[in-house]
């Protein structure tokens, strides 16, 4: 058992580059991690994605937002649980309210290791580890080459 008292944990900067914006206290966990996070108003949590491995859930403690996914913007508000499976669908948090929204953000991973879409941008990642020691590897979608290409003798 670990008791981790997040009112004696400081609050570290996560994310901090034009409209996306987060603070992060880390609760520790293994398979199941879990962090508390605060989204200023009038920014966005991570730009949109998706997890083909890793299941995320988050539950909402103060503040207002909304998820968006490719179908649209879903509000949220305190005391709303709203999880996200692997494989679907890519989603992101907007702050478009006056103040800061706080969650308890949830991912199960498979022994660390992941592969994630970006819509927006055309992405994809794979990555190792668990935060903040993760090895992570972006690629363009649209610059896959063939299994072989390449290889010697193929």
């Amino acid at each position: 058992m670990k008791i981790v008292r997040s009112s004696e944990l400081e609050w570290k900067e996560a994310i901090a580059r034009g409209e996306f914006q987060q603070r992060r206290k880390g609760l520790g966990g293994g398979r199941l991690g879990a962090g508390l996070w605060e989204l200023p108003p009038g920014k966005r949590s991570f730009p949109l994605h998706g997890h083909l491995v890793t299941e995320e859930a988050l539950f909402v403690l103060s503040g207002r937002g909304q998820v968006r996914t490719p179908s649209g913007l879903s509000p949220i508000g305190p005391g709303d649980f709203v999880s996200f499976p692997p494989g679907g669908p890519a989603h992101q948090l907007v702050n478009d309210g006056t103040e800061p929204l706080v969650y308890l953000g949830l991912s199960a991973s498979q022994g660390g290791a992941d592969v994630v879409e970006y819509p927006d941008s055309g992405k994809v990642a794979s990555s190792v580890g668990t935060w903040p020691d993760v090895r992570r590897f972006v690629f363009r979608k649209d610059s896959q080459v063939d299994y072989f290409d390449g290889e010697p003798g193929a």
